[in-house]
This record gives structure tokens, C-alpha cells and sequence, in this order.
């Protein structure tokens, strides 16, 4: 019996009439864009629609994977290279000396792809369960990168000139002629005229007698108390922590004094000024947009597996991918302050 094609199940399904399959298929064919992937882009159905009709398809179960627990020690088994690469979260190991190594997997899922995964995995065989790409792309964040989450492109506010408070704001025609004649008006009471040309009214001298300060009345001259010592100022940290999440920069800033290494949230500002000895701890999203300042301090960016590419092209000193191992990290950071650390190099 032949397979039905996911066009067919979708028109059957009642979710796209003929002439939504025919423009799906055309943009499907034209771009190479899956075509659940185009029903769902074109709004024809949900994702949910199309992950379901996949995975009867595939006879396969699907899983919401934004519901499932995951379980850290999974980073051990399937590498974030192949996860990333192959589309798949491996969730659990089953079977007689776990054998079997489950995974959900982006639908739909080629035996190709799962075979390479066993390979890598090490195992006999690999179970597929049934999920949409977006959710695959979320699990590997939080599998791999918990350490990203919360981490954000910082936003620095654009300096504006003061404005003269001065200065009144016209905008009204009749307004603008009043204010001009009260100008006029308070010129005129502070000038004489001579011939047609204005002269300064001269100062008077004189002061009326209530208004005089005679010697007793001359107020007391009381001495300003004696300003406090400056305190000395905090020595400049060792290790800045820069554009992290809140929990991240917490479990952060606790590794780093654990370890006897001083270290201190950082601003934009303290990024740009940091000395060169200085080491920078932050995730590639945050630290791209500072680039264009130029940093002198060491760079030891944290991203997913692809941007090694991009932190080189930065100049990134040390490059921190997949999970965060913090026995190397904390090696990493030390031998940078220590001046002992190498030129490009993998962390994790």
C-alpha cells in the first residue's frame, strides 16, 4: 500500500482546501522549505496540526517536549554537536544495559539521521519520539546551554543634549507675538534712549537704610566641618561577569569566589575599560554588539557549538560550548589572569 504524502493527509484532514495545497507545494518546491513548515508560515493550520498528522504518518508518539523533564546527565551520551546537527533531544536510556537510548526528534525523522545518532550514542538502537522543530531547538537550549537562558543583547541609551529649561517651547503663532512683546517690554524698562540709541541704565550706589547690614547684624562665619577621608577605592576586579541571566551570573559570580578569584557584575562601560590583563566572562550574544568599541581586556565567550566561527572572528580568547563544565572553566579563567592561557581554545 503506497504511503500517503503529507499533502494528501492535510487536504483529507480538512486543514488546507485545493487551492492552499497548491500554493504550499508551490512555495515548497520553489524555496525547499518543508512543507508542514510552509502550512503553518502561510497559517493554513498549527504546528500542532502537522505534528500530529507526521507522527501518524511515521506511526510514531509525540511528545511536548516543553513539558518533559530533561536529564543533565544526557550530555554525556549524544554529543551537542550531533544533537544540534541531527535535530534530536535524547531524553532517557532504557532497555537491558541501556541499550536503547530515547530521543524526541524534529518530524520528520529520517532512519538516516537516527542511525548516525546511534552510531555516535553508542547504542544498539535509538527510539524515536515525535516533536515540533521549535520545540527541539528550545530542549537543546535548555539541555546544553541553561547556562544562555536569560542572556540578552544589552541596550545602551543614546545620549541626548540637555535641553535649556530657559527656553520656552512656541509653537503657537499668537503666543510667539506676546512673548515678543513682553521682551520688548522688559527691555525697554531696563534702558534709556539718547538720540534714538539705547543706553544701559547706570547702576545705583546706593542702598536704602533698612536694607544696610550694620556690624552686629554681620552674620556669624561658621567653619564647614572637616570632610571625612576618602575611602580607598575597590581594587579592579579580575574577572568581569557580563550579560548573563540572573541565576547564571549568580552560580557565576559564587564559582568565581570559591575559587579565590575576584569578580564583579560589569556594565557596558566597565566592559570598555577593563585592562588588558583583565578577563571578560560573557555569552556571545551580549558581548557582539560592545565589539565595535574595541576591548582590551581577555575575551572567554560562551556559545553554541556553530559560533566558534563567529567568537574567533571577535577575537575571543577562549571559547565555552555545550554544557558548562566548571572545573575547566574555572581552570580556563585562572591561567588567563594568571597570564598562562593559550591562544584560541575550546572549553567544554
Amino acid at each position: 500500500m503506497r504511503k500517503q504524502r503529507l499533502g494528501e493527509l492535510l487536504q483529507k484532514a480538512g486543514l488546507v482546501d485545493e487551492i492552499q495545497l497548491r500554493a504550499a507545494l508551490g512555495f515548497h518546491y520553489k524555496w525547499g522549505v518543508p512543507l508542514g513548515q510552509v502550512v503553518v508560515d502561510m497559517r493554513f493550520c498549527t504546528s500542532q496540526q502537522v505534528l500530529e498528522l507526521l507522527a501518524g504518518q511515521l506511526a510514531l508518539p509525540v511528545v511536548d517536549l516543553d513539558a518533559e523533564p530533561l536529564d543533565e546527565r544526557m550530555t554525556d551520551v549524544l554529543p551537542v554537536e550531533t544533537a544540534e546537527a541531527c535535530r534530536v533531544v535524547p531524553l532517557r536510556v532504557e532497555g537491558a544495559r541501556g541499550s536503547v537510548l530515547v530521543v524526541a526528534a524534529a518530524a520528520p525523522a529520517r532512519p538516516t539521521v537516527l542511525d548516525e545518532v546511534a552510531r555516535v550514542a553508542g547504542k544498539a538502537r535509538v527510539v524515536a519520539l515525535v516533536a515540533t522543530d521549535a520545540a527541539v531547538s528550545r530542549a537543546i537550549d535548555r539541555l546544553y546551554y541553561p547556562h544562555l537562558l536569560g542572556a540578552q543583547r544589552p541596550v545602551e541609551p543614546i545620549a541626548l543634549p540637555e535641553a535649556d529649561e530657559q527656553l520656552p517651547l512656541v509653537t503657537d503663532r499668537a503666543e510667539c507675538l506676546m512673548l515678543g512683546q513682553q521682551l520688548q517690554a522688559r527691555s525697554a524698562s531696563t534702558t534709556l534712549e539718547q538720540g534714538g540709541l539705547p543706553l544701559l541704565m547706570p547702576l545705583s550706589t546706593d542702598v536704602p537704610a533698612h536694607a544696610r547690614v550694620t556690624e552686629r547684624e554681620m552674620p556669624a562665619v561658621v567653619l564647614a566641618p572637616q570632610a571625612a577621608p576618602k575611602p580607598e577605592p575597590e581594587p579592579e576586579p579580575e574577572v568581569w561577569v557580563y550579560g548573563w541571566g540572573v541565576k547564571a551570573t549568580e552560580g557565576l559570580l559564587k564559582l568565581l569566589e570559591e575559587a579565590d578569584l575576584r569578580a564583579r557584575v560589569a556594565r557596558t562601560e566597565d566592559v570598555k575599560k577593563a585592562r588588558a590583563r583583565a578577563v571578560v566572562l560573557t555569552p556571545l550574544q551580549s558581548i557582539e554588539s560592545v565589539m565595535r568599541h574595541g576591548i582590551r581586556a581577555q575575551l572567554l565567550v560562551a556559545g553554541r557549538a556553530h559560533d566558534r566561527a563567529r567568537a574567533l572572528a571577535m577575537g575571543a580568547h577562549a571559547f565555552v560550548s555545550g554544557p558548562l563544565r566548571t572545573d575547566e572553566l574555572i581552570h580556563e579563567v585562572a591561567a588567563r589572569v594568571s597570564g598562562d592561557g593559550a591562544p584560541l581554545r575550546q572549553v567544554g
